[in-house]
């Protein structure tokens, strides 16, 4: 750990430095001296440990996420007090051990308090302080993440393909129904409307999805009627886990692009989860000209989920149903 190695760094530098100090005194031996450097040395490594991981459990339970200066200064001055309170029943010990050991302990009690305090709050205001730098840096960096990942979000939801097909279609509706025409370039509206209000999300709840996933089922149900049955299984606390955004509308896309539907012959979707998943089930019967395949919109999904660290996610037939499997996340 990387702790362990501060912690021996600076202790041996702290060492080096002192041991010439220590050789002009007249009772210096050499197995005094390295004997109580070990012992030194496992005060200071049990004192860094414990510092440390009191500093990271305050973190994740206060759910810390910027270390300003004042949480600094009050972090080093809490490291003050502790080491100074826990040195002393630490030096007690380590003078019993030598003096049982060895049977002659050479040194006085609270000179040696006063050694290994010094020596622990140095290391330890090190060990932590370079801990802080990392923390923040790691913060900085995800920060950096997720900006990224809310304007690749926007990019894969603004889909060039998408805007082409529908105007497409809301074109052809201009000739023989111009009042289904108006209906469909108004939910078309409220379809990128959407999109634009969440241009700045990478994730939001399941409950936002399936509304903006109502606005593009509007386009659907001009289009085609009444030939896209959905079923949602779902509770108001799977409603409130997390999803990235769009996904839904894309699971959809390929069901209609790659599936025969019709009035007479609907098509049948259910949306549940599963454990820490969404899973979409929608009847399989792909059209006989369009060659099976997982789609751009399935491999952008894929890549989107793994950028998050996800990879539970998959796409598959099982006889005449095909499942997509999406991760969902847990709201905080």
């Amino acid at each position: 750990m990387q702790w362990c190695r501060l912690t021996l760094l600076i202790f041996l530098c702290y060492n080096l430095l002192w041991i010439p100090v220590m050789a002009e005194e007249e009772n210096f031996t050499w197995t005094q001296t390295v004997n109580s450097i070990i012992l030194d040395l496992v005060a200071c490594a049990i004192i860094s440990f414990i510092n440390c991981m009191v500093l990271a459990v305050l973190r994740r339970r206060l759910e810390i996420t910027e270390w300003t200066n004042k949480r600094i200064t009050v972090t080093i001055t809490g490291i003050v007090l502790f080491n100074m309170a826990v040195c002393f029943p630490l030096s007690v010990v380590k003078w019993w051990l030598y003096d049982r050991i060895f049977h002659n302990c050479p040194w006085d009690l609270g000179e040696n308090w006063l050694d290994n305090y010094v020596m622990s709050s140095v290391i330890s205001i090190i060990i932590v302080s370079h801990m802080l730098i990392w923390v923040n840096s790691a913060l900085r960096k995800k920060e950096k993440f997720l900006a990224g990942m809310k304007i690749k979000s926007l990019k894969n939801q603004i889909n060039p393909h998408f805007l082409f097909n529908n105007l497409n279609a809301g074109i052809s509706l201009i000739d023989y129904a111009p009042d289904k025409a108006v209906d469909f370039f108004t939910s078309m509206s409220r379809v990128y409307r959407t999109v634009l209000d969440h241009s700045m999300e990478a994730i939001h709840p399941l409950q936002d999805e399936i509304r903006d996933l109502d606005h593009y089922l509007n386009l659907l149900r001009i289009r085609f009627g009444n030939a896209i049955k959905i079923d949602y299984w779902l509770n108001d606390k799977e409603r409130q886990m997390m999803i990235l955004c769009g996904s839904l509308q894309i699971i959809f896309e390929n069901i209609v692009k790659h599936n025969r539907f019709s009035v007479e012959e609907p098509m049948s979707v259910s949306i549940l989860t599963k454990g820490d998943s969404l899973v979409v089930v929608n009847d399989y019967r792909p059209l006989t000209d369009n060659p099976a395949s997982h789609g751009i919109g399935q491999s952008a999904l894929i890549h989107r989920y793994e950028d998050f660290g996800k990879t539970n996610i998959s796409f598959r037939q099982e006889d005449d149903k095909y499942i997509s499997e999406l991760p969902l996340f847990h709201a905080k």
